[in-house]
């Protein structure tokens, strides 16, 4: 057989037609959904871990700029510089000369 009749016989699909492969269908048809099922777990898996690295990367930026807000606040939680700041804004507001007093309060 010349290999263009081969190739005429497979896809022409008199392959199918003949005894050896007509014994087999079941095999041929369970080793069919093995690879769909294969290709399907391979692209869950690939879109698994894509939006893992997209995860990833917005988690990073979102600790850099926790860090830095958290830096941010902790410069303008400094007492010098919320003093500063009242000062810079022109508010009349000082510190207390007194330090604070807890105030007992009876019941009757």
């Amino acid at each position: 057989m010349s290999k263009k009749r081969v190739i005429e016989n497979i896809l022409g699909g008199q392959v199918l037609a003949k005894s050896s492969f007509t014994k087999h269908w079941r095999f041929i048809l369970y080793i069919f959904v093995l690879v769909i099922l294969y290709i399907s777990i391979h692209f869950g898996i690939r879109n698994t871990m894509q939006r893992m690295a997209r995860n990833d990367e917005t988690l990073r930026n979102l600790r850099s700029e926790y860090m830095g807000k958290y830096t941010r606040l902790l410069h303008t939680g400094k007492r010098g510089e919320i003093e500063q700041l009242l000062e810079n804004n022109s508010l009349d507001l000082v510190a207390p000369v007194t330090p604070p007093v807890i105030i007992d309060m009876e019941e009757n």
